[in-house]
């Protein structure tokens, strides 16, 4: 648990902790549609798709297997040893839903979402991004029976008001007079 004690925290309560790894999550989100939008201008959706997925499943894999591949090394420092992975007790109905999964979940959605940044501007892809948080939260109050607060639904509400507002009007800020229009 990061900056407190164990048990410090009750499952399922609000913590600075939690706030703030989602704002590092947006941020991380927001870094990669920018990247994306960029990588876009000379890659096509799919490619650039394969190459998120691609640097993804190697940092994942580097901080699952490097200690247990730097297990031998790692003993005389830490002097502690690894267990071995579990992957011998997967069974095959875990593997094909781990398989799914990554299709699915992960793949196809990604491919999805390049393909749409790459049709409308990043800052209207950023708006949408704040989607998934406001969605998250009732969907955990509809399935979980969470409980939000009073600002918890009003920032959701504006994150719907701002998406409904650029889907419906957003059109009308691309044919904005430019610069020169403007000086003469």
């Amino acid at each position: 648990m990061l900056g407190g004690s164990r048990g410090a925290a009750t499952r399922g309560q609000p913590s600075l902790v939690g706030d703030l790894l989602v704002v590092a999550s947006l941020i991380t989100a927001l870094a990669w549609i920018l990247l994306s939008k960029k990588l876009m201008e000379t890659h096509s959706p799919p490619v650039v798709t394969a190459y998120t997925i691609l640097s993804g499943t190697i940092m994942l894999a580097s901080l699952i297997l490097g200690p247990w591949i730097l297990n031998p090394v790692l003993i005389p420092f830490t002097h502690h040893s690894f267990q071995p992975l579990p992957f011998s007790h997967l069974t095959g109905t875990a593997w094909a839903a781990l398989a799914i999964s990554g299709l699915l979940c992960t793949a196809t959605t990604t491919l999805l979402w390049n393909w749409g940044i790459h049709h409308v501007p990043a800052s209207r892809a950023g708006v949408f991004l704040n989607i998934e948080p406001a969605l998250g939260s009732w969907l955990g109050v509809q399935l979980l029976g969470e409980h939000l607060g009073p600002h918890a639904w009003a920032g959701g509400a504006l994150i719907l008001t701002a998406a409904i507002t650029l889907t419906t009007r957003g059109h009308e800020a691309g044919t904005t007079a430019s610069p020169e229009v403007i000086l003469e």
